[in-house]
C-alpha cells in the first residue's frame, strides 16, 4: 500500500482515511481521518512523517498499558522498546526488556493489551509451556480471539 491521500490507516482499531497536505509537517487525527502535513507532500515523506507519528503514538501508549499491567500482576519493572519487525509482535528478554512491534497501535484494544499481557507473562515463565498459557489465559481470558485476529488481519498492517 502506498501512503496516499484517499488510502486507509488504521489507529487504535478504527480506520482513518490519510488526507496529505502541502505544510509544515504534523500530523493530527481528525474523526475519522488522519491529517498528514509534509512541506512537498510527496507520499515518502508523508510516510515518515506518519510512520514516525503511529510509533510515538505506540510508544506512549504501550508505557501506559504495560506499567497497568504489570502494576496489576505484581510483575517486577520492565523496560519497553518498540520494534519494527515484519514477524513477531513482541518479545521480553531474561534482563526485562518488553519489545513490542510499533504497528499493533493500528490493533483494537483488546488485541494491543493481549500483546503487552502475552509479553509481561514471559516475567513468570520464560517460555511457552502450558504453565505459561494457564498464565495467560488466567490474566487474558479473551487471548485465542486476539491470536485469530492477528493471524486474520495482521498482514494488513502498514
Amino acid at each position: 500500500r502506498r501512503w496516499v491521500s484517499g488510502e486507509t490507516v488504521c489507529y487504535l482499531g478504527l480506520p482513518r482515511r490519510l488526507d496529505i497536505q502541502a505544510g509544515a509537517t504534523a500530523v493530527t487525527p481528525l474523526d475519522s481521518v488522519l491529517m498528514v502535513c509534509v512541506p512537498d507532500a510527496a507520499s515518502e515523506k508523508a510516510a515518515l512523517a506518519a510512520k514516525g507519528w503511529l510509533r510515538q503514538q505506540a510508544l506512549a501508549h504501550f508505557q501506559q498499558r504495560i506499567e497497568h499491567f504489570r502494576t496489576h500482576f505484581t510483575l517486577q519493572s520492565v523496560s519497553i522498546r518498540l520494534s519494527n519487525a515484519r514477524s513477531r509482535w513482541g518479545s521480553c528478554s531474561r534482563s526485562g526488556t518488553v519489545s513490542l512491534n510499533w504497528r499493533l497501535v493500528q490493533t483494537p484494544d483488546f488485541v494491543r493489551d493481549y500483546i503487552c499481557v502475552h509479553e509481561l507473562m514471559h516475567r513468570r515463565e520464560m517460555n511457552h509451556s502450558a504453565r505459561y498459557w494457564r498464565h495467560v489465559a488466567e490474566a487474558f481470558p479473551r487471548w485465542e480471539e486476539a491470536e485469530r485476529w492477528l493471524k486474520a488481519n495482521g498482514g494488513l498492517l502498514r
